[in-house]
Parts: structure tokens; C-alpha cells; sequence
């Protein structure tokens, strides 16, 4: 399994570091719409820790910031050639899709990344935050860079309250927030906090302003997508994996995405369709009887809105949910508009 993982808005493809000797260092993953079928796998030229573009997986990103067309990797693989270079670059790197807003060019697609400052590996990725706005000009004919804000620092205000220095953020699906652990906080112990970032584009100027304290350390944390009421958030935690629905009544409950059967463990942190299904890397055991177990591993594909404490929760507070449930139709939509946009094969 791979320990890096991407989940592409309608759950078909997942982008995976650590692929393996024959796949190469990243591959991309096809899921079945059929639970029962056989996964596909596609080389690709991207490094170690190559990340979408979130929103819209228009582009694939290498390390060394070259964006390639997500169509280029499925038709052509190894073959597969960069449209431009741009954006933040290095590992622990992330990069959203913006939508434009009346202000700007509505031609371009405006893309925000960010990272910090990249020495060598060792360090486990920690530093002063940056964050970068590139607008691309894309036609049938290429794909070129024409605004680029340059990378800058951020959240030097928060400075006497969070410290300078940050770990794992993640950049939300609409690239106006992000999450990440403040390493040296002035009072309580580090935690994974989400913070606003600037809501026009392409922004210069980045609040910081603090949005949520997990209350807790855990891996990553990933944003579903915009327009649903709650703004849920999924992270893994000691190989399990949990959501959270930031509404206000809701603020300090945590729900787990478990099966006592089969005692899944989480192998890479989640991701979130646009449909809002929660999809990870797992092992876990099937058993036919308490002592007769087989090992598995695959793809774990949950449905929040099913969860018994979930429901629960929202029951007693007197909250209304988004939906009752992400029915097989909310699924074959979503990968029939994805690969209308992207180009692909249905």
C-alpha cells in the first residue's frame, strides 16, 4: 500500500507515492464504480509526493512544480509531457483550484499552493508557512503561467500566539482555508487548527485568522469539498480514521469510521468526493470464523451521513443533515460529470 494518497473529486482515481518497483515512484489508481471489479494501475513521470491540483484534478504536479494535464497521465503514462512550471514546489506541497470571482480574469485558471521553505528531508517538513497564486492561461494549444503573485510568507501575525514554525498543512478544496499544527504555540500544546487564507484571488493579503482547534495531533487533515452546511474535516489518528462538522453546536464531537468486523486500519490519510463520500487506503480481516482470518487491503469507501453516532449527534442537538445518505446514483453522477470535465473515458 501506499503511504502518500490523493482521492480525485468523484473517488475513481487515487494518486499514490510509494508505488512499487514496477509502477514506478507514483502511480495513479483507478477504482472501480463496481466495488466487486479489479483495480487499474497507470505509471506515471511524477516524483515522490506529486500532488493534484484539489477541486478540480485538472493538473498533476511534480515535485519541481511541472503541471501535467490529468487526461495526458491516463492516455499516455510515462509518456505524459509537462504543460508549464509554476506554483509552490518541493515535498509537503499542496495546491488548490480557486474559483475566480467577477474581479478577475474568468479565462484563467487561478491556482493557490502552498508549502514552506524546503531544505533536505530530514527535518520531517516543518517551517514558516508560504503560500503562491499563479493564473494559466490553458488552450487546446498548451498551457502557460501569465500572473504569479511570487511566494509569500504568512502568518506572521499570529506570531506571538502560534510561533512561526508549522506542520502538516493541507490547503483546503476551495483554497481559502488551511489546516496545520503550530509546532511552538505561546499556551497549550500543539494542535491542528484550521486557519482563513485571503477569499479574493488572486490575494495578497492572508488573515490567518484561527477557524477551528481540533484539540488533538493527528495526521493530516483534509477538507470536504465547499457548500454543504457542516464543512466537514477527516483526519487519521493511530491508524484509524475520524470526521468532524464544524457547525457550531457541533464543535467538539468527533465521529470514527470503523467496522469492529473487520478491524480496519488506515494506511494513508482520507480524502473526501465531491458527493462527500470519505475514501482511505486500509488493511483490514475478513473472517469467515473468529479464528479463521484473512489479511486484506484496498480501498475503504465511507458514507458520513451513515454513521450511527453521526446521526446520533445531530438527532440530539436538533441539527438537520446535509443529506440522509450518498446514494448510487450521487455516485455514478459525479464520475460521469468528472470525466466530462477532465476529458476522460467514462
Amino acid at each position: 500500500m501506499g503511504t502518500y494518497e490523493r482521492i480525485s473529486p468523484d473517488g475513481r482515481f487515487v494518486l499514490r507515492s510509494y508505488s512499487g518497483a514496477r509502477l514506478g515512484e507514483v502511480s495513479l489508481i483507478e477504482l472501480p464504480s463496481d466495488g466487486d471489479a479489479p483495480l487499474r494501475a497507470y505509471r506515471t513521470p511524477l516524483s515522490n509526493e506529486a500532488f493534484p491540483v484539489q477541486g478540480s484534478w485538472r493538473y498533476l504536479v511534480d515535485v519541481d512544480g511541472r503541471h501535467f494535464r490529468l487526461a495526458d497521465v491516463v492516455r499516455l503514462q510515462m509518456d505524459a509531457k509537462p504543460l508549464f512550471q509554476g506554483g509552490m514546489r518541493g515535498f509537503y506541497a499542496a495546491a488548490s483550484e480557486l474559483s475566480p470571482g467577477p474581479a478577475v480574469d474568468p479565462d484563467l485558471v487561478w491556482i493557490r499552493s502552498m508549502s514552506w521553505p524546503q531544505g533536505d528531508r530530514s527535518g520531517q517538513g516543518t517551517g514558516p508557512l508560504q503560500v503562491r497564486t499563479i493564473g494559466v492561461r490553458d488552450t487546446a494549444s498548451g498551457a502557460e503561467v501569465v500572473s504569479d503573485t511570487g511566494a509569500q510568507f504568512i502568518c506572521a501575525s499570529r506570531g506571538a500566539r502560534d510561533g512561526g514554525v508549522y506542520t502538516l498543512p493541507m490547503i483546503s478544496v476551495d483554497g481559502r482555508e488551511f489546516s496545520a499544527i503550530p509546532i511552538n504555540p505561546a499556551s497549550g500544546r500543539p494542535s491542528m487548527r484550521v486557519y482563513g487564507l485571503a477569499a479574493d484571488v488572486p490575494g495578497t493579503q492572508h488573515p490567518c485568522d484561527l477557524r477551528r482547534d481540533l484539540i488533538a495531533a493527528p495526521g493530516k487533515a483534509v477538507f470536504a469539498f465547499a457548500g454543504r452546511a457542516s464543512a466537514m474535516l477527516a483526519y487519521t489518528d493511530n491508524a484509524s480514521v475520524y470526521f468532524v462538522d464544524r457547525r457550531d453546536r457541533l464543535q467538539d464531537q468527533v465521529f470514527r469510521i470503523d467496522d469492529e468486523r473487520t478491524q480496519v486500519l488506515a494506511s494513508a490519510f482520507p480524502g473526501f468526493t465531491r458527493d462527500g463520500r470519505i475514501i482511505f487506503g486500509a488493511n483490514w480481516k475478513e473472517c469467515a470464523a473468529p479464528n479463521a482470518c484473512v489479511q486484506r487491503a484496498g480501498y475503504v469507501v465511507a458514507d458520513p451521513y451513515q454513521n450511527a453516532d453521526y446521526r446520533q449527534q445531530l438527532q440530539r442537538t436538533g441539527l438537520a443533515p446535509d443529506r440522509t445518505c450518498i446514494t448510487w446514483a450521487d455516485v455514478q453522477s459525479e464520475r460521469r460529470r468528472f470525466a466530462s470535465e477532465r476529458g476522460l473515458p467514462p
